[in-house]
C-alpha cells in the first residue's frame, strides 16, 4: 500500500535547484538545514568573483582620488559648458591612463551571476513550496479515508480515458460518506489518522512550525484554503471550486483547531532587516564618501526594508536563503579586504626605492 500511495502522489520537482535541495536534505535531515548549506556554497564559490570585484573596485578608487583634484578644478572651469569639460575630463583620463569603465566589466558579472542564481533558486524554492504543501495534502486526504474505506480503498483508479485518477477524486467519495455519518466516532478516527500523519509529514525548524510559510505571527501553521491555493499554484477552476474548498476545510479544520498555532514570531524579519543594514553600514565605513558628499542614502534605508518585505511574503526557506547569505557576506567581507590590504601594501613596498626600503 504504501508503494501505491508514493507512486499515485505528485511527482516530486525536477528542477536543478530542487534535486540540490532534496539531495541535500536527503543527507542532512532537513530541509532548512539544506537551504543554509547550499548558501554557503553559493556564496563560497561566488567568492572569487566578489574578490576581483571589490579589488577592481578599489584600484579605481585609488586612481580616481589621486586626479579628485584635477576633477574638481575642471569642473568649476568648466561649469558653464559641459561640452568642453567632458572634453577636458576625457583628456585628464587618457593622460593618467584611467579607463572610467574599467571596473564595470567584472561588476557586470558579478551583478548577473548573482541575479541569475537568485532568481532561479527564488522560483526553484517557490516550486519546492508548491511540491510540499500539495504533496503534503494529499497524504493527509489519503490517511482520512484510509480506515473508513479500508480493503475498498483502491487507488489504482483510471478515468474514462484510462488516465490515473487524482487523490482527490479517488477519496472524494469516501470523505462525502465520512461528512454524512452520524456515527461521531468514524469522524473523530478520520481527523485523528490526519493528525497522525501531520506529525509524521510536517516539516519544522526551530521555533517555525512550518518551513514553507512565512515566519509570522499573522500567519497559522495549518494554511486556510486560500492560503494552500494560493501556494500550491491551484488553477483557477480547482481555487474557484466549492466543493474542492468544502472538501479541504473539512480535512484541514479540525486539524488547524486541534494542531494550528502561530507560525513565528517575526524573528527572521527582523533578523534579515538588520543584517542588510549591518552590510550596508559597513560598505559605507570601508568606503568612504568624498569630501563634502554624503554616502548615508536611500540604500541604507530601501535594502533593509526591501528584504524584511521577502521574509513576510515568502517562505521561511527563502528567508533563511537571504539571512544565511547576508551572515556570509559579512564573515567573507573582513577576509577579502585584509587580502586586498595585503596585496597594496606589497605593492607599495615595490615602488619604494630599495635603498629607501633598507632605511625604513
Amino acid at each position: 500500500m504504501d508503494n501505491l500511495i508514493s507512486n499515485l502522489l505528485m511527482s516530486q520537482p525536477g528542477g536543478l535547484w530542487e534535486r540540490i535541495i532534496m539531495g541535500l536534505e536527503s543527507g542532512l535531515g532537513t530541509f532548512a538545514l539544506s537551504i543554509i548549506l547550499l548558501t554557503i556554497i553559493i556564496k563560497l564559490i561566488m567568492s572569487p568573483v566578489d574578490f576581483f570585484n571589490k579589488r577592481t573596485s578599489r584600484k579605481m578608487q585609488k586612481m580616481q582620488a589621486k586626479i579628485q583634484p584635477q576633477i574638481d578644478a575642471i569642473n568649476k572651469k568648466y561649469a558653464n559648458d559641459d561640452k568642453l569639460k567632458n572634453q577636458k575630463l576625457g583628456e585628464l583620463y587618457q593622460r593618467e591612463k584611467i579607463n572610467p569603465m574599467g571596473s564595470c566589466g567584472i561588476m557586470i558579472l558579478n551583478i548577473g551571476l548573482t541575479l541569475a542564481i537568485f532568481i532561479t533558486l527564488f522560483n526553484g524554492m517557490n516550486t519546492m513550496a508548491s511540491y510540499k504543501i500539495a504533496n503534503q495534502y494529499e497524504q493527509l486526504q489519503i490517511a482520512y479515508v484510509q480506515e473508513y474505506a479500508g480493503d475498498g480503498l483502491n487507488l489504482d483508479q483510471k478515468d474514462e480515458e484510462g488516465n490515473q485518477k487524482s487523490v482527490y477524486e479517488i477519496c472524494l467519495p469516501y470523505i462525502q460518506q465520512i461528512n454524512a455519518s452520524e456515527d461521531q466516532s468514524v469522524k473523530d478516527t478520520a481527523h485523528a489518522n490526519v493528525q497522525k500523519k501531520y506529525h509524521e509529514t510536517k516539516e519544522s525548524f526551530l521555533w517555525i512550525e512550518n518551513i514553507w510559510m512565512a515566519d509570522t505571527p499573522f500567519k497559522n501553521s495549518i494554511p486556510s484554503y486560500s492560503e494552500y491555493a494560493s501556494v500550491a499554484r491551484l488553477s483557477k477552476e480547482d481555487r474557484e471550486n466549492e466543493e474542492y474548498k468544502a472538501v479541504y476545510e473539512q480535512i484541514m479544520n479540525p486539524l488547524k483547531e486541534s494542531t494550528g498555532r502561530v507560525n513565528g514570531f517575526f524573528v527572521l524579519t527582523v533578523l534579515c532587516a538588520a543584517l542588510a543594514f549591518l552590510n550596508q553600514w559597513l560598505m559605507t565605513r570601508k568606503n568612504p564618501a568624498p569630501a563634502g558628499q554624503k554616502r548615508f542614502g536611500i540604500a541604507m534605508i530601501l535594502m533593509p526594508l526591501l528584504m524584511a518585505f521577502f521574509t513576510l511574503l515568502y517562505t521561511t526557506m527563502f528567508s533563511l536563503y537571504m539571512i544565511t547569505g547576508q551572515l556570509v557576506t559579512l564573515a567573507t567581507t573582513p577576509l577579502i579586504d585584509l587580502i586586498n590590504d595585503k596585496i597594496d601594501k606589497i605593492q607599495e613596498q615595490k615602488k619604494i626605492p630599495k635603498d629607501r626600503l633598507k632605511r625604513i
